[in-house]
C-alpha cells in the first residue's frame, strides 16, 4: 500500500512495525516511510489525510506545542482520532535531556472545546475523547489510578511527587468546520 493510501500516521518510528501506517521520524536509522523534522511546519501531508494519528512519546521532544497541535488538527480527518502519550511531569522519565516540554493533566485544555478553563486563545479545537494519568504497575495494584483520575487537580497539586505518575494519555478528535 502506498503512503498516500494509508490512513494511519505514526509520529516517531521507533518500535513501530505497523505495515498499514505511514511512519515519520527525523532519524533514518528507524526506517521511517517519511524522514521529516516535525518542528518544520507544514508537515509533508495533505489536509485531512489520516483517520488515525499516533503520537507515542514524541511530542515532548518537539520545540513548541501550538504548531504541533495545529498540524495534528490539519492532517487528521474530522471523524478521525489522535492518540497522544507523553510522560507526566512527575515521572522519572520526564526530565530526560532530550525532552523539550513537560506535561500535566491540564496541558492540552486550551485546545479542547469543552474544557472548563483555557489560558490561551486557540482557533483550532479538539473534542476530548479520553484523558487519563497512568502509573507504574506497582501503584496500579492498589487501584490508586482510579482515585487519582477522579481528582486530577488535587493529585497534581498535593500528591504528584509523593506518588509519581508514569504517563498521560490524551485521545482527541479534531473539530472541523
Amino acid at each position: 500500500m502506498q503512503n498516500s493510501q494509508k490512513k494511519k500516521l505514526v509520529l516517531g518510528a521507533v518500535n513501530c512495525h505497523d505495515p498499514d501506517a505511514v511512519k515519520v521520524d527525523i532519524d533514518p536509522a528507524y526506517n521511517p516511510d517519511v524522514i521529516h523534522d516535525l518542528n518544520q511546519i507544514p508537515w509533508p501531508f495533505e489536509d485531512s489525510q489520516f483517520s488515525e494519528v499516533i503520537c507515542h512519546h514524541i511530542i515532548e521532544h518537539l520545540g513548541e506545542l501550538p504548531p504541533v497541535m495545529g498540524e495534528l488538527h490539519r492532517v487528521c480527518s474530522g471523524n478521525g482520532k489522535i492518540y497522544i502519550e507523553v510522560p507526566h511531569y512527575s515521572s522519572c522519565f520526564a526530565n530526560a535531556p532530550e525532552h523539550k516540554m513537560h506535561f500535566s493533566y491540564f496541558s492540552l485544555d486550551s485546545y479542547v472545546a469543552e474544557a472548563e478553563k483555557s489560558w490561551m486563545v486557540v482557533e483550532k479545537k479538539f473534542r476530548l475523547l479520553n484523558k487519563r494519568i497512568t502509573f507504574h504497575r506497582a501503584y496500579r495494584r492498589y487501584q490508586l489510578h482510579r482515585l487519582i483520575n477522579r481528582f486530577p487537580r488535587s493529585y497534581e497539586r498535593f500528591w504528584a511527587y509523593i506518588i509519581p505518575a508514569e504517563n498521560l494519555v490524551f485521545e482527541l478528535q479534531p473539530i472541523k468546520k
